[in-house]
């Protein structure tokens, strides 16, 4: 039986099943079929050897041990366990000994080997049965116990289905011989087994009638008989006085010639209940009529019949004591007498019979099995073979068709199997020719991969080569960024110093600018007082007045147009020194400050700032955060269109890589070749037309990327701009501290 099967888990569904196939055992033989007196059908092995199949031996024991346990208040004596219980043992020694776990067979071998020779000996020797209801008590069960077999191997045909539900480990298929087999069996086996029961319950039925037709016939004739004789005789059969003798031989002759040559009892009772005369008294035998010595009278059937069962201090089987056992029937005489007269049938004729009739139906029971055994086998292993042949030759099937060419190919008179394996033949040859293409291919496909791995070789040779020469390309950027960033800092600080000191010389110009104008101013009233003629005042009035005022105006808008540059260069570079504070920043708060700050420009402009009230904070430093956002709302109002009233929206949305701000507004736009140049420094859209230095997008990019962020612009002309500046997220507050607080 192997290890399948054998496993049980303790818990679950599969002990459930095991409880109900041992209830089912017990239930099994509880509710059996009865055949006649003393032979029952049995179907707890059923339930039996379906745990021996699942569970193992000794739990196939514990059921067969449940379910015979009935069998001693059923028949009267516990002999039945030990072949019951010795079934699923040699069975399951049998199936773990075995490779095929064919219940059927296995059972076959046990009754006549086993279980036939312990019954014939129990009952013969231990229990002293007679030799023909030993041998019908062996015949019964041996037909019962090849019956209940094949209807379990037909139900562990489906088992395997549902094992997986039960935590069973067993295997989901059958061999196609064995299902074959018990189908055949099945339709021989069951159909006979069941007219043998009908026959078995009407032979009995049929047996009984007779006798009790029998008592009822011996009643009467002896009765009529015996009456006329008693008027013959003019002998008074009434009080409790005694006939003579003579008239008692008389009587005693009337029944023997009633009873004739059957085994009966016939017996005349006066009114007090003593015995006149019998067919088995001795003349002048005078007692009292006892008709159940040692037993006890039960009614049988509607005419007043009874059965006296003998009671016996010793186990016997119920088909013994039905042997022993007599019917009877007492009835008044009639005729105006007080006597009565019983007649006694004893059973075992009958028993005999009835047994001669099952055992011959029994045996033809158990020739047809046999014979549907071996022809079911032969019919099975002959249909089944080419299947067994063609799962043979086509297991692994490409690698053989690899290593040769498959000739044997088997044959059966079936016509389906015969197609099926003309098809596997076909499937062959063209698996042959494919295998064949793929070789060629295979071999192909080796060459260019041979080919290209030599490719793939140089070029990872070349791609090794170009790595190295990128890491070093990237080793010699790292000293170049730290030389730019050196240089950068110089450059910061020469841009500094040079701003810074530009300055000085600036003002002095600016100062003598206005000193020169101011000498200008007092050169014209002198002029004015000297007294000059017209020729020599027009000649130099244009120089005093206009002249020398017009390039004083040129030179003072260049001192402020160079100081604001100046200016601007120098917060550039203090940009670079100073440090960034980064905190969580209110982006509400600050853009309502910024707004607060720029309210007369842009109640100026006729402009209208709207701000998502859900706006997302930040981490950044608030100065420079302010500083980014104060020129894009600035931009916002230079730019703004000629044609409609400026409208400014700021809204946020977070993002894992940060917050992203958007400041849109409906302004004149940026042209697409200039949305990268407005980032360069002193780059502006249209100089003449605008103020400024070009610089505030460039310190608003420069402040981003130094805070960890980017900024960057979407714009259609005439349509408007949307400036998108991305800053680090705020971080989360401790839920854990928020949760203390």
């Amino acid at each position: 039986m192997g290890e399948q099967g054998r496993r049980l888990t303790y818990s679950g569904k599969s002990f459930l099943l095991l409880i109900a196939l041992i209830a089912a055992g017990f239930a099994g033989n509880f509710f059996s079929l009865r055949l006649f007196t003393g032979f029952n059908f049995l179907f707890g092995s059923i339930a039996v050897l379906l745990t021996v199949r699942l569970f193992g031996i000794r739990w196939g024991l514990v059921a067969g041990l449940a379910a015979s346990l009935w069998t001693i208040k059923l028949y009267g004596h516990p002999f039945a366990v030990i072949w019951l219980c010795g079934e699923p043992l040699f069975v399951g020694w049998l199936l773990h000994k075995g490779k095929k776990h064919n219940v059927l067979l296995c059972d076959a071998f046990y009754w006549p080997l086993v279980g036939a020779p312990l019954v014939w000996l129990i009952f013969r020797y231990v229990m002293h049965v007679t030799a023909l209801g030993a041998v019908a008590a062996m015949l019964t069960y041996w037909v019962v116990g090849i019956t209940n077999a094949l209807v379990a191997g037909l139900l562990l045909a489906y088992i395997p289905r549902i094992a997986p539900l039960y935590g069973l480990d067993m295997s989901r298929t059958i061999p196609i011989h064995h299902l074959i087999f018990n189908i055949l069996m099945a339709v021989v086996l069951i159909p006979s087994i069941v007219v043998m029961v009908i026959y078995g319950k009407g032979a009995e039925n049929r047996y009984l009638k007779e006798m009790y037709a029998g008592i009822d016939d011996s009643l009467k004739v002896a009765g009529y008989e015996t009456r006329i004789k008693l008027q013959e005789l003019a002998v008074e059969a009434s009080g409790t006085s005694m006939p003579d003798k003579e008239v008692v031989g008389v009587l005693r002759g009337i029944l023997l010639d009633a009873r004739g040559s059957q085994r009966r009892r016939i017996t005349l009772i006066d009114g007090s209940g003593k015995v006149i005369t019998g067919t088995d008294d001795a003349p002048g035998d005078v007692s009292s009529f006892e008709p159940c010595r040692g037993g006890t009278p039960e009614p049988v059937g509607e005419s007043g019949i009874y059965r006296c069962m003998p009671t016996l201090d010793r186990p016997v089987p119920l088909l013994q004591r039905m042997h022993d056992a007599t019917f009877f029937r007492r009835a008044p005489l009639g005729g105006g007498t007080t006597w009565s007269m019983a007649v006694e049938f004893p059973f075992a004729p009958y028993q005999r019979a009835l047994l001669h009739d099952h055992i011959e139906s029994l045996v033809i029971v158990l020739c047809l099995n046999m014979f549907v055994l071996v022809t079911s086998l032969s019919v099975s292993h002959r249909l089944a073979a080419p299947l067994y042949r063609l799962s043979q030759v086509t297991t692994d099937l490409p690698k053989r068709l690899l290593r040769e060419n498959i000739s044997a190919w088997p044959e059966s008179m079936v016509s389906e199997i015969d197609q099926l394996i003309g098809n596997f033949k076909v499937m062959s040859i063209a698996l042959s020719q494919r295998f064949q293409e793929i070789t060629y291919n295979n071999e192909a496909l080796e060459h260019h991969v041979a080919e290209r791995t030599g490719e793939l070789t140089r070029t990872n040779a070349e791609l090794q080569k170009e790595i190295a020469e990128r890491r070093m390309t990237e080793r010699q950027r790292d000293a170049l960024m730290v030389e730019l960033q050196k240089k950068n800092r110089e450059l910061e600080g020469i841009v500094y110093v040079a701003s810074h000191d530009l300055r000085s010389p600036l003002v002095n110009v600016q100062g003598f600018s206005r000193k020169l104008a101011k000498s200008c101013v007092e050169l014209d009233e002198f002029m004015a007082g000297l007294g000059l003629d017209a020729s020599e005042q027009a000649r130099i009035e244009p120089i005093l007045r206009e002249s020398i005022p017009k390039s004083l105006g040129f030179i003072t808008r260049s001192i402020e147009k160079m100081d604001s540059l100046l200016g601007g260069l120098l917060r550039l570079s203090r940009m670079g020194r100073t440090a960034v504070c980064f905190e969580t920043l209110d982006m509400r708060f600050l853009i309502s400050n910024i707004i607060a700050s720029i309210t007369y420009q842009i109640e100026s402009a006729g402009a209208r700032v709207e701000v998502n009230p859900s706006l997302d904070p930040c981490l950044g430093d608030s100065v420079q955060v302010t500083q980014i956002f104060s020129n894009l709302l600035d931009n916002a109002l230079k730019y703004s269109a000629a044609d409609r009233p400026l409208v400014v929206h700021i809204a946020s949305e977070e993002f894992e890589e940060g917050v992203r701000y958007c400041v849109e507004d409906n302004g004149i736009g940026i042209p697409h070749d200039q949305q990268d140049k407005i980032w360069e420094i002193f780059h502006r859209l249209n100089p003449g037309d605008t103020q400024g230095e070009g610089l505030g997008l460039t310190m608003a990019r420069r402040i981003a990327d130094r805070m960890g962020g980017s900024i960057w612009v979407e714009s259609e002309p005439a349509m408007g701009s949307r400036f998108y500046v991305v800053l680090p997220c705020a971080p989360q507050p401790d839920e854990n501290l928020t949760a203390g607080a």
